[in-house]
């Protein structure tokens, strides 16, 4: 057998690699898949975790505003935001005379077990305070 012989019968057959590349081709469009469907958990979960500690320091840091307004604000915000985009959430507020600050700290939903991505959101603004303008205080 010629090898011209040999490449029409290879072009002539049914039982070429075509499976083997569309299985192989397949795993790799499921992973890239997967990848971006794990980056926008997270870009999701990162949102929620911002907005709610936003809601948390305009809570905190009005004149009239505490800790506990803080926590209850931030801990309203995950609630409604329903449980799975932020996972096992912890919100911390501390209110000084100067500033006042919100962190929470949470996990990304996964698709991969075992694989988990930290999501923690910091945010500080000064405190509200009454002064004195064109006097001492």
């Amino acid at each position: 057998m010629t090898l011209e012989q040999l490449i029409d019968r290879w072009r002539d057959d049914d039982r070429g690699p075509t499976t083997l590349v569309t299985v192989i081709a397949m795993v790799a469009f499921l992973m890239m898949f997967s990848v971006l469907l794990q980056t926008a958990l997270f870009f999701h979960g990162r949102d929620v975790a911002n907005t709610c500690a936003e809601k948390a320091l305009q809570a905190t840091r009005s004149q009239q505003g505490n800790q506990a307004l803080g926590l209850t604000a931030a801990n309203a915000c995950i609630a409604k935001s329903g449980s799975s985009d932020l996972q096992a959430p912890v919100v911390s507020v501390n209110k000084t005379l100067r500033e006042t600050t919100v962190t929470i700290t949470g996990k990304s939903p996964s698709l991969v077990p075992g694989l988990e991505f930290a999501i923690t959101v910091d945010h500080t603004k000064p405190t509200e305070r009454v002064t004195n303008p064109g006097g001492v205080g």
